[in-house]
């Protein structure tokens, strides 16, 4: 009897501490979003690219697509504005994307769930691809990226397409989420009369 005298002060001691941390938004509550002295709005946690791969890997392959993949998780607290592929490493002076064959999806447990885009624009001069959401995208499920290339490059090797995720605000500070490595093969010329 006296045992359970101590544990019901000690049960409702322990229930009062949670209750009055997440009302002092310790537990239950989001980070609020970076926001720097200067107005520049972040995001409270790092988006992380997690895939990547291209339907086709044969140089000047058309009809292909490829596909990044990030994730988005509810602790980056702040909506996604749009997202900059930029071709960092490989080369090919007449690479470029079928701007208007571009997709987004969000993933979730019920399967792929499309996500309406506002413009879609490529600077050739930076070999920088810019997809933006309309309306910005809410944190908390996997994005995946369908950009679709007219072709694959003219020269085989190893591409590498930084991708950079920005929120929404003003002035942002992007987040880099790391590159995705796609692979071009030559095709075999074993095959080819002399």
């Amino acid at each position: 009897m006296p045992k359970s005298l101590f544990l019901r002060p000690l049960g409702a001691v322990l229930v009062g501490a949670v209750l009055a941390l997440g009302s002092a938004g310790g537990v239950f509550t989001p980070a609020p979003a970076i926001q720097y002295s200067d107005g520049t709005v972040g995001f409270s946690y790092p988006l992380r690219l997690t895939d990547s791969y291209a339907t086709r890997s044969l140089v000047s392959d058309g009809n292909v697509t490829y596909y990044l993949t990030f994730d988005f998780p509810a602790a980056a607290v702040e909506p996604l504005d749009r997202v900059v592929v930029s071709l960092n490493e490989g080369y090919d002076p007449i690479f470029r994307y079928r701007l208007n064959a571009t997709e987004a999806f969000a993933n979730t447990p019920e399967g792929r769930v499309p996500l309406p885009l506002g413009a879609v624009s490529e600077d050739r001069d930076n070999r920088a691809l810019t997809i933006a959401f309309d309306p910005p995208v809410q944190p908390g499920v996997p994005i995946t990226l369908a950009l679709r290339p007219v072709r694959n490059p003219r020269f085989g090797g190893v591409y590498l397409f930084g991708a950079n995720a920005y929120p929404v605000g003003d002035t942002a500070e992007p987040t880099f989420m790391g590159y995705a490595r796609l692979s071009f093969y030559e095709r075999d010329r074993r095959d080819r009369w002399p």
